[in-house]
């Protein structure tokens, strides 16, 4: 993995034991039981240009609002589910105001290296590592909306595990939605929330989910299958469990609103619905 610029900062309980390296030898898993996480601040000069900012004039910025929770709990769905929520009872202009951004598209690209190994089945990366996000870029990009300004996002390819362009978000938006695994993670960023969110699912419900998907990218073979699943519980259970357990779970502590069920709580989903219209007639 590329290195970071800066160190990231978070205030959740970190238990050095349980953290998993970002990069995983297949051969052989080590869990580094010495390792600290690190400390110091995330760089807040953002450069606008490097970025596609442009001015823009508006008289309040927008909502926002940080939805996390385990891998399989429903974040994108409920994000979409939402802004059907809001165009369902009438306010289409809103709906169409709402951007949704995915934790996933921040991923920063591996480093040469890491990518031959991993295209070669020689290493398994860790994408559910803090380390493996680019949570400067996330930053600067909530920042420039906040201002008005337009902006290109990055495109990440979950299968081919690469960015691929960008998408332009023009100014003013009434509504961001902020989706991931460690959307909550970093306070800097968590600074930004107007609300946060986190999706408790349980963990068999999301591993289902999650091989249910894994299994519909592979070919019908029996063979091909075997090695597809067994591949997706090697990594889930040296990388994904581990990460989730020291990474993502903490961040429940800093959530406004726990949602049981995640994806299926239609109730919670329809409150969240009729908050963002509330807010948007107090403007």
């Amino acid at each position: 993995m590329a290195a970071s610029s800066s160190r990231i900062r978070s205030d959740c309980v970190v238990n050095a034991p349980a953290a998993v390296p970002l990069k995983v030898a297949i051969t052989q898993v080590d869990v580094d039981t010495t390792a600290s996480w690190p400390t110091g601040t995330l760089n807040t000069q953002t450069g606008a240009a490097s970025h596609g900012e442009t001015s823009c004039n508006h008289a309040a910025h927008p909502m926002f609002i940080g939805i996390g929770g385990g891998r399989g709990a429903g974040k994108e769905f409920t994000c979409r589910n939402i802004i059907d929520k809001v165009r369902e009872r009438g306010f289409v202009e809103l709906a169409e105001r709402v951007v949704h951004l995915h934790l996933d598209d921040f991923h920063r690209e591996l480093a040469p290296g890491d990518r031959v190994q991993m295209d070669d089945g020689k290493a398994e990366i860790n994408f559910d590592h803090p380390e493996s996000y680019d949570f400067e870029l996330l930053q600067s990009v909530l920042q420039t909306l906040k201002r008005g300004g337009a902006v290109d996002v990055p495109c990440w390819n979950r299968r081919q595990k690469r960015r691929e362009g960008t998408r332009r978000i023009e100014c003013q938006p009434r509504v961001v939605l902020v989706e991931g695994t460690l959307v909550l993670f970093v306070r800097e960023v968590r600074a930004l929330m107007d609300m946060q969110v986190f999706l408790d699912v349980d963990s068999d419900t999301r591993l289902g989910r999650q091989v249910r998907a894994e299994l519909k990218c592979v070919a019908s073979e029996s063979q091909e299958m075997h090695e597809a699943l067994k591949r997706f519980l090697d990594s889930y259970l040296f990388m994904a469990k581990p990460s989730f357990e020291e990474f993502i779970w903490p961040t429940k502590r800093w959530a406004d609103v726990i949602i049981p069920k995640g994806d299926g709580n239609d109730v919670a989903i329809e409150l969240i619905a009729q908050r963002l219209i509330d807010l948007d007639h107090s403007k």
